[in-house]
């Protein structure tokens, strides 16, 4: 699942290459999803599915259905909540991962674009906000070329060899007595064991 798609061009190289694999692009804006929706089509395939909302209002029929959330390069109300650990964007965000899946984040700004500190050691002092929602950071550090080609990201095009650019990965944990974040029970969530979940 990738959050912030753009036009969806990870999640359509994932579901051409891992035809095993559901993959689902959400973004709030419908201009770029369209024409990524029309690119799925006209390749006839059938294992993704393209969502037009922000994040702040996911459905919570989606909960816990991801084994891997991906956001690459967000900005506006994403890009603030991710860097200011905002529970209006962090809550969904995790609601997203199911138990023992994973989160990866590509992050970018600089202080032109308001932002003074984006580094691995800014995500690094956000490991106790973040883990209150579940996620538990296994990694943060500066993003090498292989990271942001990978992304398939059309935005990442544009940055210049000396902007720099953060990767983390956050693993979704479930505690010992089967509560995740605030306490609360899977069930509440949404979040059901089964198999063949997508990504």
């Amino acid at each position: 699942m990738d959050v912030g798609a753009g036009d969806g061009g990870y999640v359509f190289h994932r579901a051409r290459t891992e035809p095993e694999t559901f993959a689902i692009a959400i973004d709030a804006s419908p201009d770029a999803l369209v024409s990524g929706a029309w690119r799925a089509k006209r390749a006839g395939l059938t294992n993704l599915a393209f969502l037009v909302e922000g994040v702040e209002r996911l459905p919570q029929e989606l909960a816990g259905v991801a084994n891997e959330v991906t956001i690459h390069f967000p900005w506006g109300s994403l890009l603030r909540g991710l860097s200011a650990a905002d529970p209006t964007v962090l809550s969904p965000v995790a609601m997203l991962v199911k138990p023992g899946g994973t989160l990866r984040v590509l992050l970018s700004a600089t202080e032109r674009d308001g932002y003074a500190d984006v580094s691995p050691g800014w995500l690094i002092r956000l490991t106790a906000d973040y883990a209150a929602f579940g996620l538990d950071l296994d990694q943060a550090r500066p993003a090498d070329p292989s990271d942001v080609a990978k992304s398939r990201s059309a935005w990442s095009k544009r940055l210049g060899p000396a902007r720099p650019v953060v990767f983390a990965r956050y693993s979704r944990r479930s505690s010992r007595r089967g509560l995740i974040s605030g306490g609360t029970s899977p069930a509440r969530h949404g979040i059901q064991s089964t198999l063949n979940r997508p990504s």
